[in-house]
């Protein structure tokens, strides 16, 4: 049985099994985006709960995963909206040529790794959700377009932006790290 079907049936069983099927991913992509272990908490919870109230709007044609982790970035956007003030893009983004097929090794050892976790972190919450799906969560391009419901323009934009924002932030990172030993 679907979890979703669990879900309508019996939301208590469903939920749990929700939090066992889903509970480390939400954790993880909600600390990528909030960037505060307390927020990401308080994210995955209102998820699920909202994922148990409204599993009656969830169409079984499309992705369980996507779908919560469209209520995830929901949540996200709202809680950002409210602390517009204090969330402020960088000014001083220049855009840089970046070619796509550049890409970083796909091993990265633990080093960097972590370096890698700082330089994401370090990106505006509107191009971070997309490198988090990207990257981390291996989604298309379609698959973006359906959870941020951005156009697939602004979401290849987006992607572009980020890479060229990654690869100075990755560059000043490793500078730091080469200079200091």
């Amino acid at each position: 049985m679907e979890i979703w079907e669990t879900l309508k049936l019996d939301p208590i069983a469903g939920a749990e099994r929700l939090v066992a099927e889903y509970g480390d991913r939400l954790f993880s992509a909600a600390l990528m985006l909030s960037q505060d272990r307390h927020s990401a908490e308080e994210l995955v919870s209102r998820t699920i709960c909202q994922a148990v109230v409204k599993v009656g709007l969830f169409n079984p044609s499309y992705s369980f995963w996507n779908w919560l982790y469209t209520i995830l970035l929901n949540f996200f956007r709202t809680d950002l909206r409210k602390c517009r003030a204090e969330v402020a893009d960088d000014p001083d983004f220049v855009e840089e040529h970046y070619d796509p097929a550049d890409t970083p090794g796909a091993r990265l050892s633990a080093v960097d790794a972590e370096l890698m976790r700082e330089a994401v972190a370090r990106l505006p919450p509107s191009l971070r959700v997309v490198v988090l799906l990207r990257y981390f969560e291996d989604r298309t391009l379609d698959e973006i377009v359906q959870i941020t419901g951005a156009p697939s323009g602004t979401v290849k934009v987006r992607l572009h932006r980020a890479r060229a924002q990654l690869n100075r932030i990755l560059s000043s990172l490793f500078g730091k790290e080469e200079g200091g030993q």
